[in-house]
């Protein structure tokens, strides 16, 4: 799924009036490749994007989640 770039979340299921940008599909699902690079993992190979939702932000300018300070 193609990410909203300005949200973090699916481009597809974005509802808010704005231009999401052009994100292409690279193969992994939005937020895996973070939950990876701050070791919030279910299980191998299991990103925990729940997690990653409810406790990180999406900082548009870096296109990443960051972990809450």
């Amino acid at each position: 799924m193609a990410r909203c770039l300005r949200t973090g979340l699916q481009r597809l299921s974005c509802e808010l009036n704005h231009n999401c940008g052009k994100d292409t599909w690279s193969g992994r699902w939005p937020g895996e490749t973070d939950c990876e690079r701050l070791g919030w993992m279910i299980g191998p190979g299991l990103p925990d994007l729940n997690r990653l939702i409810t406790e990180a932000t999406w900082n548009p300018a870096v296109q990443q989640w960051d972990a809450h300070s």
